[in-house]
């Protein structure tokens, strides 16, 4: 989240430092395609490296006390109690915060479903030289993700559909093209030691649907006696959030420069554009609602862009024109000044015809998710 000025003099000092940093990171990348990386990032793998030694060493001494607890070692019963207390207490602390495998939110749209949009992604992944993703999913965000799911991290591809609606068929090229891009790219916080160790430091305050009654009073138990500790692992996380964020926005610079190449500079400068406006869906919503003219909520949004004034361009990309180094993305105005400086024309084009296939292909699934959404902006309202 940005650190606005009316936070007070420490909060603008520190965006201050902030906008600086991110100025430097896109400044690199209007000096030279491949930047070379930040030192400060071998810190960040250092902490990290300590995070997961250090849980490493709390889990082990959990063990240890639960098996004097269950009488190893012939303690006294006094000891037994008070090992069996702190083994609860390290060991639920590590349950917590154990990372879950990520899974994808949105349907699922196998090959069957929609042949021509995997043989899109399939194209532009060879295109760019990384695995083809073994699932693709579509929600009803304004956004788009890379992930890698399940114990076995399989490579999943999740495409919101108000923003697949509102892109021209380059600019869902290029959408797809940014996305695949990040399993080649080397974003520090997406896996390996560091992705760890962010996992483990914000796992136990992580809200998780469908948490088992169990769990949640397992939750309130860990979280009472672990007040000081939660807040130290909170602040490691800003600082290792802090060593890495150069890196992290370097990462999703080289996706768009990617993207661009694979997709056109054009198109993907507009698909980040439309990302400014992610805040119309709503309208949309409640439009397609109250006064519906278009066959979908998501059909309406992308009409809103497409009409929407300039000056509202400007003010938003004007809002949105600040960043923070605990993100992982720069601000939308950087990424777009520089994939304009190396315009590139593309290598993957997708014709109108077979853009609008992809889109019948997707129609079945556009009814379930716009219900969701309604429902969803509703709850909102009146919660």
């Amino acid at each position: 989240m940005t650190v606005q000025g009316g936070q007070g003099a420490l909060g603008r000092v520190w965006q201050g430092v902030v906008d600086r940093e991110s100025a430097r990171v896109r400044d690199a990348f209007l000096a030279a395609a491949s930047p070379r990386t930040s030192g400060r990032a071998v810190w960040g793998l250092v902490v990290a490296w300590l995070v997961v030694l250090v849980a490493a060493v709390v889990a082990l001494v959990g063990v240890w006390w639960l098996l004097v607890a269950l009488g190893w070692g012939g303690h006294s019963r006094l000891v037994r109690w008070v090992a069996a207390f702190g083994a609860l207490w390290l060991l639920g602390f590590m349950w917590l915060a154990f990372p879950r495998p990520y899974r994808p939110e949105g349907h699922e749209v196998s090959a069957q479903d929609a042949p021509e949009l995997h043989a899109l992604v399939g194209h532009v992944a060879a295109e760019l030289g990384v695995s083809r993703p073994v699932r693709v999913f579509v929600n009803g965000q304004v956004n788009a993700s890379m992930g890698l799911a399940g114990w076995r991290r399989e490579p999943v591809l999740v495409l919101g559909l108000p923003l697949w609606w509102s892109l021209s068929p380059q600019g869902q090229v290029g959408l797809v093209a940014h996305e695949l891009a990040h399993l080649r790219n080397g974003d520090p916080a997406r896996g390996g030691v560091i992705g760890l160790a962010f996992s483990l430091l914000v796992g136990v305050g992580a809200d998780r649907p469908r948490e088992a009654r169990l769990t949640m009073l397992l939750r309130g138990y860990v979280t009472f006696l672990s007040l000081l500790p939660l807040l130290i692992a909170h602040l490691q996380a800003g600082y290792l959030a802090w060593l890495i964020g150069a890196d992290s926005q370097a990462a999703e610079f080289r996706a768009d420069l990617m993207a661009a190449r694979v997709a056109g500079s054009d198109a993907v400068v507009v698909m980040l554009d439309r990302m400014h406006m992610a805040h119309l869906l709503d309208s949309a919503l409640h439009k397609q609602r109250h006064m519906p003219e278009r066959p979908h909520a998501f059909a309406e949004y992308a009409f809103m862009l497409d009409t929407v004034p300039e000056e509202q361009w400007a003010a938003q990309r004007a809002a949105l024109a600040r960043t923070s180094l605990d993100d992982s993305h720069p601000a939308t105005v950087d990424r777009m000044q520089v994939v304009q400086a190396r315009p590139e024309p593309g290598t993957v084009h997708l014709p109108p015809k077979t853009a609008e296939w992809i889109r019948l292909e997707l129609g079945p699934f556009v009814r379930p998710i716009e219900t969701q959404a309604q429902e969803w902006r509703q709850y909102l309202l009146h919660s």
